[in-house]
């Protein structure tokens, strides 16, 4: 899906190209993030319930 719409961007001009080539790459980078992100809370929670325990 993502080749097509590159295909089509760059039908419009190579700055349509990369304009969308930019936002695939944010959005993959977000994604990432967001995982990490996620990885961190549940550490945080983990460490705070062992806190708790103590």
């Amino acid at each position: 899906m993502e080749n097509e719409i590159v295909k089509l961007a760059l039908s419009q001009g190579i700055w349509a190209a990369l304009s969308i080539v930019l936002i695939f790459y944010i959005l993959k980078a977000q994604e990432k993030r967001d995982i990490s992100q996620e990885e961190r809370k549940e550490i945080s929670g983990d460490n705070i319930k062992a806190v708790g325990e103590i």
